[in-house]
């Protein structure tokens, strides 16, 4: 049934409220232009890529084309964060071999930003809830830490609202008409147009767009909750237990403190399975095992036999694992937010920024070439 009291005319629609189309909302809305953000399910669902207790923040990053967008998300989280309270920095610490570190450090140092470097045994003296033989190493990123993810989408969809933003929930889009002047935009409950919409629609993104030509298909991530045995105070980030990645020498797998909750360790694998969007979410078990299998040989006081709790998450992955930041090449008044692979999270403020700007026509400081929807893939980088 249409909603007779909202005036369906709107400068920009943002279609899918997760983190980065609640962070492209509030960029407009504090702009003053009229916004609608419409999502499918309720603001605060379980079903997307947002949603959780926390995420990592880090500056290591696989590529030098993601330094400036994450040096850019540190000062917008920053901005956020005083008004939400939702950043906690803890470090982070990235365990690999001798060749990968050194090429992460040479990173950090070409951007003039400050990490130190550990070796072997030096990681277990700096944080003894780890083990690790002379063939590791770390590099330690001090300002890296954990972002309270639900916390934080609600508080970005507070500022928008607070700015002027429509918010829309519980409004599936059943289709986008696109015209030389305008979009109208077709939902289960009323009928809107603006001169520009932007699509941040998470594992939906080919849903909403079975044209888009680049691949971003969802997979879904198993993220386990392990519990941990003694030595509490080693594994609490208030005592500077820092969120954690080892790779290189093992399978490619993660852990963070006991934020979600207590005494209870979050980690998982950087590995998914292809699903439909909206089909069964039943993830296999070796989303455990294998993460398991390393955790047993290198932290102390974790018993891993069997995860305490499970959650699903969905991810939205490019063959190359590069973001989709661009305007469509077949309807210029549409453009696309997307293919964020498992670590979109920590850029949102900046690709949300980016994504405003690029529908109001405003200049970008950053280069997008590497997002482009036409892009050639390429293999995904080592580090």
């Amino acid at each position: 049934m249409a909603d007779n009291n909202l005036k369906p005319e709107f400068d920009v629609i943002v279609i899918g409220a997760g983190i980065v189309g609640s962070c492209a909302a509030y960029q407009l809305a504090k702009l003053g232009k009229r916004v609608a953000l419409i999502e499918q399910f309720a603001f605060d669902n379980n079903k997307g890529s947002s949603h959780g207790g926390s995420r990592i923040f880090r500056f290591i990053t696989g590529e030098k084309v993601f330094f400036s967008l994450i040096k850019d998300s540190l000062k917008e989280w920053k901005n956020l964060e005083k008004e939400s309270g939702q950043e906690l920095q803890c470090g982070y610490l990235w365990m690999g071999s001798h060749e990968g570190s050194e090429a992460r450090a040479k990173s950090f140092k070409d951007f003039g930003i400050p990490f130190e470097y550990l070796k072997g045994k030096e990681i277990g003296e700096k944080f003894p809830q780890f083990e690790f033989g002379p063939e590791w190493a770390a590099i330690l990123d001090p300002q890296g830490g954990a972002l309270l993810a639900d916390k934080c989408v609600s508080a970005v969809q507070r500022l928008a609202k607070s700015h002027g933003a429509f918010l829309r929930d519980h409004e599936p889009v059943l289709r986008i008409e696109p015209y030389d002047d305008k979009v109208e935009v077709f939902t289960s409950k009323n009928k809107y147009s603006a001169k520009k919409i932007i699509i941040t629609a998470g594992p939906w993104l080919k849903k909403v767009l079975p044209d888009l030509k680049i691949k971003a298909e969802p997979q879904l991530m198993g993220v386990n909750y392990y519990k941990v045995t003694g030595n509490y105070d080693n594994f609490k980030t208030e005592k500077g237990s820092p969120m954690f990645l080892m790779s290189d020498l093992c399978d490619c797998v993660y852990g963070l403190p006991d934020i979600d909750f207590p005494g209870l360790i979050k980690g998982g694998i950087h590995m998914g399975i292809r699903i439909d969007a909206d089909g069964k979410r039943e993830f296999p078990d070796w989303m455990h095992t294998i993460p398991a299998k390393w955790f047993s040989k290198h932290i102390k006081d974790m018993d891993v036999s069997k995860p305490v709790k499970q959650v699903a998450c969905m991810y939205t992955v490019t063959e190359d694992e590069y973001f989709i930041i661009d305007q469509s090449p077949t309807h210029p008044n549409i453009y696309i937010g997307g293919g964020f692979s498992g670590y979109g999270f920590k850029y949102a403020p900046t690709v949300g920024k980016i994504l405003a700007n690029l529908a109001l026509g405003n200049p970008i400081s950053h280069d997008l070439s590497a997002f482009s929807v036409t892009r050639e893939m390429k293999q995904k980088s080592k580090l």
